[in-house]
C-alpha cells in the first residue's frame, strides 16, 4: 500500500505523518517476505505505539482548529486503532514473534490506513482551504 494524493489533507505536517504510518506498513511487509520479521517486530509494535498516539493528538488538534465535522469521529477511530493495536502488543508481550499475527498486523495497518485516512482524515482538507 502506497501513499497517493488522495489522502491528503490539506495539512502538509499531516501528510507527512500519513506518509510515514505507509513507510512503516511497507518496511515492515518487505522484512517479512525477506524472513526478517522477527528481528524486527518488537521495535515496530513500539514505534508505532509511539508514533500513532503523537500523530493521532496533532491531527485531532488540527481537526478542533479547523473545527473539521467528523472530528468526534475521528477521535473515536483513534481510540479504537489503539486498542487494536495495544492487541498485537500484548499477545507480542505474552507469547513472543506469531508470523500470521505480524502479517495481520500489517494487512490490518494497510486496511487502516486506506479506510481511515481516505473515509475521514480527508475532510479535514475542506476545513483547512475554507476562505
Amino acid at each position: 500500500m502506497r501513499w497517493s494524493e488522495e489522502y491528503a489533507t490539506g495539512v502538509e505536517r499531516i501528510d507527512d505523518q500519513h506518509k510515514m504510518l505507509f513507510k512503516y506498513a511497507e518496511d515492515f511487509r518487505a522484512a517479512l517476505d525477506e524472513e526478517r520479521g522477527e528481528h524486527v517486530y518488537g521495535v515496530l509494535l513500539q514505534s508505532l505505539g509511539v508514533y500513532a498516539r503523537s500523530h493521532f493528538g496533532f491531527e485531532e488538534k488540527c481537526m478542533d482548529r479547523y473545527r473539521c465535522p467528523v472530528a468526534q469521529q475521528n477521535r473515536e477511530a483513534h481510540v479504537k486503532f489503539a486498542e487494536v493495536l495495544s492487541g498485537f502488543q500484548q499477545r507480542y508481550a505474552v507469547s513472543g514473534f506469531d508470523r500470521a499475527d505480524a502479517r495481520n498486523l500489517v494487512d490490518t495497518l494497510d486496511q487502516w490506513l486506506a479506510d481511515h485516512i481516505g473515509r475521514i482524515d480527508v475532510h479535514l482538507k475542506q476545513c483547512v482551504e475554507k476562505p
